[in-house]
C-alpha cells in the first residue's frame, strides 16, 4: 500500500554538505521542509572524506595573521580554472565564485558556531596564494553538527529514499516522486509550496553516466567515495530543461585520502620516491604514470594503519602488510634495501625538522611522525576518480537556468549539482565548503521564494538562439580571460 502524500515550503533532495546546510537555512528561515536521502544516514561524503575545506577571509585566518580577499581568490580560481580548460570545455562563472568568495567565511563562522573542529591550515603552494585550507578535526562533526535541524518538528527526514521525477506543473516544479527502501511501498507523492532543492552530490560513482562524457577507460576507473554519487539530481533536472555545464570535469587522481596520504610516501618498483605525494592532482597522476608498468605503493607504519584504517578500507585494492621493511618490500616487488633507505631517508628528514629536498613536498605528517612501528602497510596506486565538476548552471539565488538563461520556476541546486566550483577542484576544499555556502543560500532562496525575483542575469549567459530571434548570434558564455 502506497503511504500518504506529503506536503512541505521546501522539499530538499540529498543530505551530504549542500542538502545539510539547505535543510538547516529552510528551517531556519521559518519554512517547513521535508528531506530526502538515499543513505540511512545524513552526511554524504562529508562524513567519509579528508574534510579539508577552503575559505576566504576567515576567523581563522585572521588570528593567524594571514591576509586573504576575495580579489586574491578570484585570481588563483581563475588561474587554475585556465589550466583545467587546456584540458576540457569548461564554462567560467565569475559571479558564482565571487559569491562563493564573499559567503565562504560565514560558513566557517557557522560551522564553528555548530561545534565543527578545525586544527591547522593545509598548504597548496602554487594554487592558494596564502593559506586558505583548514583541516577538520573529525569529519563526522558535519553530521553532529546538522543533525538537530534534521530533528525539528517543521523537518521530515526520509531516509533510503530515492527520487526518481520532479513534478513540474504550469512551468514551476512542484514536487517529487520518491520511492523507499521499505518492501511493499511503491511510489510516494512530495509537494513542495516553494520549490525543490536539487543537493543530491555528483556523478562519479556512475559510469554509465561518465560514459557521456569520458572515455570508456577512464568511465570505468575506481571511484572513492559514497555509492549514491550517481547523478540523480542532475538527470532530475535536466529532465525538465536545466542547463548542465561542466560536465566533461571528471578529472583523473591518484585514489587516495589526503589525509591517508600526509603520513605516506609513495614508492616505485624500484623501491624510491618518485614525486610530491601531496601535490597537485594532475601531477600526481603524470608522476605514477610514469613510473614502469605504472606500478606504485604507498607506505605507511602500524600507528598510521591502525588510525585510518576507514580510509585504507576505502582504497580500491586492500592494503598489504609485513612485519618488516625488508618484508615489505619482498610483498610488493620492490629491492629490499632500497625500501629500507627510502624509509630511513624520510624519517631522517622529519626528525631534523628538515625540508623535502628530492621533491619539494610541504605537507608534512602531523607532528612530523615517522614511518617506524611495525607492522608496515603498502596500498596500490590506481588512477581513478574522486569528484565531479558538472552540474547547473544557476542564479545567485541558486536558482537552476534553463538552456535559454530563464530561471526554472521552483527548481534550485546546491553542492555538486551546482557547476561553477567544480573545475576549480585542484585548489583544494571547494567541494565540501562550496556545498555547505551555496546549500545555506538555495535554502534561504526556497524559504523565501514568495519575495525572491526571478532575475534572467545576462551574466550567466546562454548559448542557445532567441526564442523569437533564431538567427540571433550566439551569446559569450563569461569564458575565463
Amino acid at each position: 500500500m502506497n503511504k500518504p502524500e506529503l506536503t512541505a515550503d521546501v522539499i530538499v533532495l540529498g543530505a551530504g554538505p549542500g542538502g545539510m546546510a539547505a535543510v538547516a537555512a529552510a528551517a531556519g528561515a521559518g519554512a517547513s521542509v521535508i528531506a530526502v536521502e538515499a543513505r540511512a544516514h545524513i552526511g554524504g561524503n562529508a562524513v567519509w572524506s579528508t574534510g579539508y575545506l577552503s575559505f576566504v577571509d576567515s576567523t581563522m585566518q585572521r588570528e593567524q595573521g594571514i591576509a586573504d580577499s576575495k580579489e586574491l581568490f578570484v585570481s588563483d580560481a581563475r588561474r587554475v580554472f585556465e589550466q583545467a580548460g587546456e584540458r576540457y570545455g569548461l564554462v567560467w562563472q565569475e559571479p558564482l565564485v565571487r559569491l562563493w568568495a564573499s559567503e565562504s567565511a560565514e560558513t566557517h563562522r557557522i560551522l564553528v558556531e555548530r561545534g565543527v573542529r578545525f586544527s591547522r591550515f593545509i598548504p597548496r603552494p602554487g594554487l592558494h596564494s596564502v593559506d586558505r585550507m583548514a583541516a577538520t578535526v573529525d569529519t563526522w562533526d558535519f553530521q553532529r553538527a546538522f543533525q538537530p535541524d534534521f530533528e525539528l518538528p517543521a523537518v521530515t527526514t526520509l531516509l533510503r529514499t530515492t527520487a526518481h521525477r520532479l513534478l513540474h506543473d504550469g512551468g514551476k516544479v512542484s514536487g517529487v516522486i520518491v520511492t523507499d527502501a521499505d518492501a511493499g511501498v511503491g511510489e510516494r507523492v512530495l509537494h513542495a509550496r516553494n520549490g525543490v532543492i536539487l543537493a543530491t552530490g555528483g556523478y562519479q560513482a556512475n559510469p554509465a553516466l561518465r560514459r557521456r562524457y569520458q572515455p570508456a577507460y577512464l568511465a570505468e576507473g575506481p571511484y572513492l567515495g559514497v555509492e549514491t554519487s550517481r547523478g540523480d539530481g542532475h538527470l532530475l533536472g535536466q529532465a525538465i530543461g536545466g542547463d548542465l555545464i561542466n560536465m566533461g570535469y571528471l578529472a583523473p587522481l591518484v585514489i587516495v585520502s589526503s589525509s591517508l596520504v600526509e603520513d605516506a610516501i609513495a614508492v616505485n618498483a624500484a623501491g624510491r620516491r618518485f614525486h610530491d605525494e601531496c601535490g597537485p592532482y594532475d601531477e600526481r597522476v603524470e608522476a605514477l604514470l610514469a613510473q614502469p608498468d605504472r606500478r606504485a605503493h604507498y607506505v605507511v607504519d602500524a600507528t598510521v594503519a591502525a588510525e585510518k584504517q576507514a580510509l585504507l578500507e576505502q582504497m580500491p585494492r586492500p592494503a598489504r602488510r609485513a612485519d618488516t621493511r625488508e618484508e615489505l618490500a619482498a610483498v610488493i616487488g620492490c629491492p629490499p634495501q632500497a625500501l629500507v633507505d627510502t624509509i630511513a631517508r624520510w624519517n631522517a628528514m622529519l626528525r631534523e625538522d628538515g625540508a623535502d629536498d628530492e621533491f619539494g613536498r610541504v605537507v608534512m605528517p602531523p607532528g612530523r611522525r615517522a614511518i617506524e612501528t611495525p607492522p608496515f602497510s603498502a596500498v596500490e596506486m590506481l588512477v581513478g576518480v574522486n569528484f565531479s565538476g558538472g552540474g547547473f548552471r544557476v542564479t545567485e539565488q541558486m536558482q537552476v537556468l534553463d538552456i535559454f538563461g530563464d530561471p526554472i520556476g521552483g527548481l534550485y541546486a546546491a553542492g555538486d549539482c551546482v557547476g561553477a566550483l567544480g573545475p576549480l577542484a585542484d585548489l583544494g576544499g571547494m567541494h565540501i565548503c562550496g556545498g555547505l555556502t551555496f546549500g545555506r543560500l538555495a535554502g534561504h532562496s526556497a524559504a523565501n521564494a514568495e519575495h525572491a525575483t526571478e532575475r534572467r542575469a545576462a551574466v550567466f549567459g546562454s548559448y542557445m538562439p532567441d526564442r523569437i530571434g533564431d538567427r540571433m548570434p550566439i551569446v559569450d558564455l563569461g569564458g575565463a580571460r
